[in-house]
């Protein structure tokens, strides 16, 4: 029903400028093969393959997009967009479930291998425990959703963007507990406030708020004063407050009181073929026991991550870029309640080195080699595992 009610928006939106929009269309197509007993074997269940249609002109647009999942074809993100113009800047309405971000990812040298071999983690709060502080400059994380985002951009020395919406969730309950409620809200809200300034500087605050006991709050900053140069300095505060009537599910160990992460990625351009990249992330929460007594919840527990990435890229011809890219995570779970003394420690490195090959203005082919270590320092619990992507995208 949300599909066809998606697609009948679209359509609404476009009709009467149709016949001056422009159709564009992108695939790309991921084939995995992983060692295995000395064989590289192909690995159909991670095959991924993406097909985007867009219609749009200056003033609306529709995008359909469908991925796969496990040889599954199913559709991901659908929304239609219009602009209005004011007497003062412009209001662009969106709507449908799409991926929504600002800020710079730094992401320039990522290719095809984004998000998978060059830096596999998004902006905000990093970690193997749920938090609306990851991917904190998302507003929407490909929910179902209506944002206004105004412009203004003829009266200022940069421009501003204000963005409001609403983000479909789990309920968000408008009192206390569930045994007192009346109504309630479906939708989370999120907000956005950003001001870019040609050669000097960009800034993004991005707010989320998709259930009434947490909060996201994430700040962007990236320079424009030098040409060579690509940076974004992230900050993110993640709260949550469980109501203390709640009764917590037996088996959820950790409730948070609070997330903070420090994010910094920058690129710069040593020469016109050549470039490095940097990535880093330090993630921090404040935990405690849900499932600890009235005394032993006055300890808190502390859990630590941090990840790395230095990628290259080298552009040997119009053609051919080598690039690699070198990704260490860490964490550590500090633990200080008398009955947990169980240490919870990972350490992952990855090495991939890959080449991409534009075979024509429109077909790109990606091919990478993906190595693999996990448990570092785990004393016979190491692995090592090689992976072999490669990447087919089209675009017209």
């Amino acid at each position: 029903m949300k599909k066809i009610i998606g697609a009948a928006l679209a359509g609404s939106m476009l009709a009467g400028t149709a016949f001056a929009a422009d159709l564009s269309f992108s695939y790309t197509g991921s084939n995995y093969f992983s060692a295995k007993k000395g064989n590289l074997d192909y690995l159909g269940s991670n095959r991924t393959d993406c097909l985007s249609v867009e219609l749009s002109n200056e003033l609306a647009g529709v995008v359909v997009d469908f991925d796969t999942e496990e040889g599954k074809l199913k559709q991901d993100q659908y929304y239609a967009w219009m602009t209005f113009g004011l007497p003062v800047g412009n209001l662009q309405i969106t709507a449908g479930s799409w991926v929504g971000r600002y800020s710079n990812k730094v992401t320039a040298d990522a290719g095809d291998l984004d998000g998978e071999d060059w830096i596999q983690w998004k902006m905000g709060i990093v970690g193997p425990l749920e938090s609306i502080g990851k991917d904190s400059d998302n507003l929407t994380e490909g929910n179902m959703s209506t944002i206004f985002a105004y412009t203004l951009d003829d009266m200022l020395p940069g421009a501003l963007l204000v963005k409001a919406g609403l983000v479909k969730t789990i309920e968000w309950d408008t009192w206390k507990t569930r045994e007192e409620s009346k109504w309630s809200w479906n939708s989370g809200f999120v907000g956005e406030l950003c001001y870019r300034q040609e050669g000097l500087i960009n800034v993004d605050l991005a707010l989320k708020n998709y259930q009434k006991t947490d909060l996201s709050a994430g700040l962007f900053v990236s320079p424009l004063m030098i040409d060579e140069l690509q940076a974004t300095l992230g900050l993110t505060l993640a709260t949550e407050r469980p109501d203390t009537t709640t009764t917590h599910d037996k088996n959820e160990l950790y409730d948070r009181f609070y997330d903070f992460a420090v994010d910094l990625r920058a690129r710069y351009a040593i020469t016109e073929n050549l470039a490095v990249t940097t990535a880093h992330n330090i993630t921090y929460y404040n935990v405690y026991d849900a499932k600890a007594t009235a005394e032993d919840n006055k300890y808190d527990d502390n859990f630590v991550a941090m990840s790395n990435q230095i990628g290259f890229a080298f552009k040997a011809a119009e053609n051919l870029t080598f690039k690699a890219s070198y990704q260490q995570y860490m964490s550590q779970v500090f633990e200080f309640h008398p009955g947990n003394s169980k240490e919870c420690f990972v350490d992952e490195i990855f090495f991939s080195p890959s080449v991409e090959i534009a075979a024509t203005e429109k077909a790109t082919v990606t091919v990478a080699t993906r190595f693999g270590w996990q448990d570092v320092g785990h004393e016979g619990h190491e692995t090592f595992g090689i992976q072999v992507p490669v990447i087919f995208s089209y675009n017209y």
